[in-house]
């Protein structure tokens, strides 16, 4: 039986060409300048034990983005990968995106992005954690240099459960993906609060 998993999640949200603020101001500005991005992925775990003992968990991501603000046209990703669960600091958990784009002319554009989930507060706030992704984009195939856009994309209500009914793969494989994504988030949130790692990113308080 094959133990393979996958899902589609969907993405939107503004970025905007102030990137030496914060990712929080930097959507401010994008909203306010009606500069929206939406990200389609479709994400691939080949063999889900292997992603389990993988430091990185790291599975394959295909998919499509749109970055009007860069392209008039849909951008195709060339090549990604989406990195589950990584341990980021004591308590911290971090969920790695990162794309490479091109654009039918040619033109290449990589795609970094952070969802960080940790207990910040008394309350729990798993889900807005693991449907925030603090993205940056970077001319070029690499992240290397300074972004050209910033900002934040979400998941809305809707973009969560179509995610939930879009995942595919024997029923066994789906229970140990989830039961590690689960189990991942339940020792985190059950630690002491901390503070958040990301307003260092960068040296961006």
């Amino acid at each position: 039986m094959s133990d393979l998993v996958r899902f589609t999640e969907t993405m939107r949200g503004w970025l905007s060409d102030q990137t030496g603020v914060r990712h929080e101001d930097a959507e401010r500005k994008g909203r306010a300048d009606r500069t929206e991005a939406i990200v389609v992925l479709t994400v691939v775990t080949p063999d889900v034990d292997a992603m389990v003992a993988d430091p990185n968990h790291r599975n394959r991501a295909w998919g499509v983005v749109l970055l009007p603000a860069l392209h008039p046209l849909p951008l195709s990703v060339e090549y990604g990968h989406f990195d589950l669960f990584v341990d980021a600091a004591p308590g911290v958990l971090h969920m790695r995106y990162a794309l490479r784009l091109r654009a039918e002319d040619g033109q290449t554009w990589y795609l970094r992005g952070i969802k960080e989930a940790l207990r910040r507060r008394f309350w729990l706030t798993f889900v807005a954690d693991t449907t925030t992704l603090f993205t940056d984009v970077f001319r070029g195939d690499d992240d290397s240099g300074t972004p050209v856009l910033r900002g934040i994309l979400r998941m809305g209500t809707v973009g969560v459960t179509m995610q939930g009914l879009s995942f595919r793969g024997a029923p066994a494989a789906i229970y140990r993906f989830m039961r590690f994504y689960v189990l991942s988030l339940v020792r985190t949130y059950l630690r002491a609060r901390r503070a958040l790692l990301r307003p260092t990113w960068d040296g961006v308080g």
